[in-house]
Order: C-alpha cells, then sequence, then structure tokens
C-alpha cells in the first residue's frame, strides 16, 4: 500500500480537524448566533400562510460546508418590531440560497429571507395584542426605491397598522417566498408573482411571491373525478418532461432547430394537446423535473410544470420517477409541496414514510358516474429510485408490501369492491418505471401483440415482485409508465391464457430536457379514453412538431376485455 506524502497527510489532518470543529461550534452554538432552521413554511402546516400576518422581514448570511451544516452569523432585519409578547410571532425562514452556493460548492457564504409571522385566524383577534404595542404589517414587497419609506437592499417594504379596520380594508401578507428564472410561472390560487424586480441574480434572477391574509381561508380540496355526459373519461399523460430552474438545456432534439430552450418548448406542446384533447385529467408519470438542474430551487420546476394544467382547472395526479429529488426537496418534502397544490389528486399514502421504504404517493382515485357508483379505479405507485440490494443492482422495483397495500385498499373500499365484482369496474394502474414483464415481446407460438416503438434497452429491474399477479387480482387491465424515454409502446402480456391479460404501456417522453436519440425521436404524449358505458379504452399519441395530428390509434379493451383483434 503506497503512503501518503506528509503534505497530504497534514492536510486531511486540517480538514478533520476543521470540520471537528465547525460540528462542535454547530452542535453547542458556542458563538450564540441564531442557527438556520431546517423548517420553511408550507412544508409542515400550509394553513400558516392564510393564519398569519408577516411584522418583519430580513435576510439571514451564512457560511456552509457542503449541504450538511451551515452557521449563519449575520441576521439582518428590515423593521424594528414593537411586540412585548414575542410568543405571538413566529420566524419562517425560506431555505433558498440566494447566493446560489449551497449543492454546487463545497464551501462558500449562502444566504436566506425570513419573515416573522404574526398568528391571526380572524380579524377580531387584533384585539388580543398587548394595549400600548402597535404593531405594523407589510402589505407588499416591491422594487421601487423611490420615496420608499422602508427600504431594505434593493427592495422596499411597504406596512400599514394593524386594526381591524385596516384588516378588513388592506390586503397584508402571510407570507412569501422566493422563485428562480426568467420564466418562472405562479399558478398557485391567491399567489402574486412580482417579475418587475430581482432580488438577486446569481445563476437565475430571483423573484417574490407572496400570498396574502385572508380570515375566509381558501382550502385545496381533493377534486371529483366523474365520466362526462357520454359516459367518457379521457386521460393525459405526461412523461419524462425534465424541467430545469431556468429555460433548460435541449438534449437530443429532433428534428432539429437553430435555437431550442427545453422548457418553453415543451411547455408550448402541452399547451396545444391540453387545448385539442380537453381533458378530464392528467396523469404525471415521473422525472417532471431534473432534479440535479434543481438544486437551487425543486419548487420553482415544479410550478412551471404545473401551471399549464392548473391553469385550466384540470385534476392532476404525480407519481415520483428517479430524478425528481435530486434537487432542492426530497421525495418528502416534494410529495408534501404536490398534495396541497389547487387541482391535486396526489396523496400520500397511510404507509408511506420519510425513509421512502414504502415509497411515496401510493394511493387510489375514482372515477363516478352519473348516479354516483364508481366506474373506473386508477391505481397509482411509487417505483423508488436504485436498487439498494448487490443481488439485484440497476433499477428499483414496487415492493411486494405496496402490492398487498394496494389489494387491501380494492376489499376495504366497497365502492370499488363492488364494482370490481359486478364487472362494471374499468381499472388502469400509473407508475415510473416499467415492470420486468414489459420484456417480454411476442414469441411465434404466443398471442401478445405490440403496438408502437421499442428504441430502446428496457431498463425494468431486475428483480421481480410479481406486480403483474397483483394487478390481475385488482383488475387492472392498462398499465402506463415513463422512465424509457424512446419506447411508447403498448404490449399485451400474455401472462395466462385467459382474458385476464393486461396491456403494459410506455407514455413517451414529453419533455425536451430529457435524453432522446436512437437515431432521432421526437417528443410525444399519449391520450386515454375510457368509454365506462362500453367498457372500452382507447389511445393514440400526438408529436410536438404535429400536435394536430394522432397516430398509433388503438383499442385497449372492449367490453371489459383485452381486444386482441
Amino acid at each position: 500500500m503506497v503512503g501518503l506524502s506528509k503534505r497530504y497527510a497534514r492536510l486531511i489532518t486540517y480538514f478533520v480537524i476543521l470540520c471537528l470543529l465547525l460540528g462542535i461550534i454547530v452542535r453547542l452554538n458556542l458563538l450564540g448566533y441564531k442557527l438556520l432552521p431546517s423548517v420553511t413554511l408550507g412544508h409542515k402546516s400550509p394553513e400558516a400562510y392564510w393564519y398569519g400576518v408577516v411584522i418583519n422581514f430580513g435576510t439571514l448570511s451564512c457560511f456552509h460546508v457542503g449541504t450538511w451544516f451551515r452557521i449563519c452569523p449575520v441576521t439582518e432585519s428590515s423593521l424594528k418590531v414593537d411586540l412585548h409578547d414575542s410568543s405571538l410571532t413566529s420566524r419562517k425562514v425560506i431555505t433558498k440560497d440566494l447566493f446560489n452556493s449551497e449543492g454546487y460548492h463545497w464551501f462558500g457564504k449562502s444566504q436566506f429571507l425570513w419573515y416573522d409571522v404574526l398568528e391571526l385566524k380572524s380579524v377580531t383577534d387584533v384585539r388580543k395584542l398587548p394595549s400600548g404595542d402597535s404593531v405594523y404589517g407589510v402589505t407588499r414587497i416591491s422594487g421601487d426605491l423611490k420615496d420608499c419609506k422602508h427600504p431594505f437592499k434593493n427592495i422596499c417594504i411597504h406596512i400599514d397598522e394593524l386594526n381591524e379596520s385596516a384588516l378588513e380594508n388592506t390586503r397584508f401578507l402571510s407570507g412569501f417566498s422566493v422563485l428562480f428564472g426568467e420564466d418562472v410561472t405562479e399558478p398557485r390560487i391567491d399567489w402574486d408573482l412580482d417579475k418587475r424586480f430581482t432580488v438577486t441574480n446569481v445563476r437565475y434572477p430571483s423573484y417574490v411571491t407572496a400570498t396574502y391574509w385572508n380570515n375566509d381561508v381558501w382550502k385545496p380540496e381533493v377534486p371529483l373525478l366523474f365520466v362526462n355526459d357520454q359516459h367518457k373519461f379521457k386521460i393525459v399523460q405526461l412523461a419524462d418532461l425534465h424541467f430545469s430552474v431556468g429555460k433548460g438545456v435541449c438534449r437530443d432534439e429532433f428534428p432539429q432547430h437553430e435555437t431550442c430552450e427545453a422548457d418553453p418548448k415543451t411547455l408550448q406542446f402541452i399547451d396545444q394537446v391540453l387545448d385539442i384533447e380537453k381533458p378530464q385529467m392528467v396523469v404525471f408519470t415521473g422525472d417532471q423535473i431534473m432534479g440535479d438542474e434543481c438544486k437551487q430551487d425543486s419548487e420553482t420546476a415544479l410550478l412551471k410544470v404545473l401551471a399549464p394544467v392548473i391553469s385550466r382547472k384540470i385534476p392532476w395526479a404525480m407519481v415520483w420517477g428517479n430524478h425528481d429529488d435530486e434537487g432542492s426537496l426530497n421525495r418528502w418534502q416534494l410529495s408534501e409541496f404536490a398534495s396541497k397544490l389547487p387541482y391535486s389528486l396526489f396523496e400520500i399514502g397511510p404507509r408511506d414514510s420519510k425513509d421512502n421504504q414504502f415509497g411515496l404517493g401510493n394511493y387510489v382515485r375514482e372515477v363516478k358516474g352519473g348516479d354516483g357508483t364508481t366506474n373506473i379505479a386508477l391505481y397509482f405507485l411509487d417505483s423508488h429510485k436504485y436498487s439498494k440490494s448487490k443481488a439485484f443492482p440497476g433499477y428499483d422495483w414496487v415492493k411486494e408490501e405496496q402490492w398487498e397495500y394496494m389489494e387491501e385498499y380494492l376489499e376495504s373500499h366497497d365502492s370499488i369492491k363492488q364494482a370490481k365484482h359486478s364487472g362494471d369496474l374499468i381499472s388502469m394502474a400509473f407508475f415510473h418505471i416499467p415492470l420486468p414483464e414489459y420484456r417480454n415481446f411476442p414469441q411465434e407460438s404466443g398471442s401478445n401483440r405490440v403496438v408502437g416503438t421499442y428504441k430502446e434497452g428496457i431498463t425494468a429491474p431486475r428483480y421481480n415482485s410479481e406486480g403483474v399477479k397483483t394487478l390481475h387480482k385488482l383488475g387492472v387491465s392498462v398499465t402506463s409508465v415513463g422512465h424509457d424515454h424512446c419506447n411508447d409502446y403498448c404490449l399485451l402480456d400474455d401472462f395466462n391464457d385467459g382474458e385476464d391479460k393486461i396491456w403494459l404501456c410506455y407514455g413517451g417522453a414529453a419533455g425536451e430536457g430529457g435524453y432522446a436519440g436512437y437515431g432521432g425521436t421526437e417528443r410525444r404524449i399519449r391520450v386515454y379514453e375510457i368509454d365506462a358505458l362500453k367498457k372500452d379504452i382507447y389511445s393514440w399519441k400526438r408529436l410536438n412538431g404535429s400536435p394536430e395530428n394522432t397516430f398509433d390509434h388503438q383499442k385497449l379493451i372492449s367490453d371489459g376485455v383485452p381486444y386482441t383483434a
């Protein structure tokens, strides 16, 4: 074994000592500074946005080592708050680095915005403030420094005294955040994005988005799904969008153009398809965002993804891929964020956990008929990321416990169970990584069929958790996944010789920010139309370059059984 030189040995020793000292300082807070909290407003209690009024605003300037720890010795405040009872307020830190250092550099300076919130659930709560306290609330944050009474760096803070009259007649901020990139958008209800000024402009411009206090609180509700008057239900599947902070880089664009901006081009494609198809639901099947290009802020990228759907008031469901949680938010934080957005059908299941052992986003949604009975069951499962098993390296898989949970769900919900037993139920399942059975291409003696394109090696897991058996028990007749960008086929699984077969489909990648290639692959979007009366499922696709045209029309299910003609 070759020993290290004395020079490198000393450097390693110094580095270890420095890390230990910094760790002790942070752990024991020996310098007496306020350390940066790890919680941001909204990840714990979304209602806090509406139940308080912002009364102060400032920055935390920090030093960080990687993303493991940070110390924040400088706290700057924009306003002087004269409130004797500090227990009435709470400080919220927006953990988005304005200097864009954390996540990109081993060592460096980072800066974060914070604000103090005074809890007020109703107009009359202001009477509870101690007599003699004059408290002012923030009404607006702007970049107009001319004649500004409360400037803070390059920002103007607008305030007004808090009293019953003001609460009834003036809009006060209840919370705010920061979004990044010149193409950023804000689709959330009761949020306003101001792009007339920037907070900072490091790598990407940052903008303030704010929401306002309202004693008539809007709370997100899970949308109810119904077939239309013709007993039909249309789903647009959006697979592998790979959005970034900023406009994103086009990868393997086909056909090539002189200029290409990934996210704007993908958004235009989505807009066109949604306007043509007018679906009742949109399903995102993973890798909505390109995690390693969202280290500055995953929320920014995810809001861009969802803007076309939320703006059209279309209910949407989502499963995670292997790249979504590689940015600033982990899988749990992404799930909490997604579940509280407008028109969201996403759910953190009762067995989902922060350690991701069971996955996050295992849930079921029902589509009702005009009489209120369940016509369609839609199953959503987390297929995880990468295998931790040395025996089965590669991509991970839907665990046996997840499949068991779906069986238990069916048995414990009479609305689905009765519809299935009566033969009136059509079921589909969505996840990101394909099942091993997606490799079962037609043999000369087999009866299975393939419709669509197979260009790319199928990156299904090496371990088979027998998901197809559970899907048969659930009555699922079609599955649809993403992950392999250049495959868009539907394969009729020949698991058995009876009518209990399943169509295994790919959505085909829609995002210009993900890879393509394989001789040139144009981005595409798959559509499903379910006829609940006839128990039929049809599918077709549209290409980015000609969204007005459809191709690969096929009937998947006829009278409740796989169509093989």
